[in-house]
């Protein structure tokens, strides 16, 4: 996990310092973590996977995908839509609606078209 922990911050682009900051912790905590054979508390694992939309199976075993790639899209939205005015957050909602719609149209049609050419 020592090194998965080394991967990560590294994949995120981050020092030790910037890591353990998002975390709320000191960065000689994250260098004792990245060290081989060293112990990570349960809620350090939380912390990280919560923070950076990790996958904890990939954290603790190495299987699997580091990321959690729908939260991280989330978590991506949101900071997006925090950063907006009220107006804009009001016609992003609007528009997301209006994608649904679509997206539910082009199914049903999708299915129309389908149960006609089983006909």
């Amino acid at each position: 996990m020592n090194d998965r922990i080394r991967e990560l911050r590294k994949a995120l682009g981050l020092s030790q310092k910037e890591f353990a900051g998002k975390i709320g912790l000191k960065q000689n905590a994250i260098s004792y973590m990245e060290k081989s054979g060293s112990t990570v508390t349960e809620q350090n694992i939380k912390a990280i996977c919560s923070q950076f939309s990790v996958d904890e199976h990939w954290l603790r075993t190495g299987c699997g995908k580091m990321f959690i790639e729908n939260e991280k899209k989330r978590k991506e939205f949101f900071a997006i839509f925090d950063g907006l005015s009220p107006a804009l957050q009001d016609y992003l909602i609007r528009t997301a609606k209006d994608l649904l719609d679509t997206q539910s149209q082009i199914q049903t049609d999708e299915k129309d078209q389908g149960h006609l050419l089983s006909h």
